[in-house]
């Protein structure tokens, strides 16, 4: 059976203030090579990954998404917080998160998952936890010194998103780190 590597994103637009951020990350934590950056180009906000879909699914899974787009109005998000998976000993995903979470994402996120339940694509028992990879930490050389630059960074908006539509992407993954392909763009509202 012939498969694609899918999930549905909001796609955020990079800012000089995000790659600012990764920058200095980069330069203070040079010692560390165990930590891959995502690219720029690649910032976006999973709604719901799919994994491997077979290639016959993806029709009804775009006419899914397109219902429940169509009841959503665009809003807006401002990426203005970090945080942690893993734990403070041990580290595994510095991501980026909002202080000030739109309820109309949550609404949005919840009609979708509805619409993948009928399709098979059952919800995983996770909590939607909005957030978007900054980097991925395998394992660190100095965990201390790791956890002052976490706490050195300023609190502010590093990424606004105006959010008008929804991308389903395929994903490939590489060496290099993943590639992602528009499959379809879904407008809201």
């Amino acid at each position: 059976m012939d498969t694609k590597r899918t999930f549905l994103a909001i796609h955020i637009p990079s800012t000089a203030d995000y790659t600012g951020l990764v920058d200095r990350l980069k330069k203070k934590l040079a010692h560390e090579k165990f930590i891959n950056y995502c690219r720029p180009e690649n910032i976006h906000l999973t709604l719901k990954f799919l994994g491997s879909t077979p290639v016959d699914d993806i029709p009804a899974i775009i006419e899914a998404c397109q219902k429940v787009a169509k009841n959503h109005k665009p809003f807006t998000m401002d990426f203005d917080r970090t945080g942690l998976f893993g734990s403070n000993r041990v580290p595994r995903v510095l991501w980026l998160g909002m202080n000030d979470q739109p309820q109309a994402l949550f609404d949005l996120e919840n009609d979708l998952l509805d619409a993948f339940d009928g399709l098979g694509y059952l919800r995983d028992r996770q909590n939607f936890v909005p957030h978007l990879t900054v980097c991925r930490i395998k394992s660190l050389v100095d965990k201390q010194f790791f956890m002052q630059v976490y706490d050195s960074i300023e609190p502010k908006t590093y990424l606004h998103a105006d959010v008008k539509e929804l991308v389903y992407y395929q994903s490939f993954l590489q060496p290099t780190g993943p590639f992602y392909k528009v499959l379809k763009k879904i407008p809201l509202g």
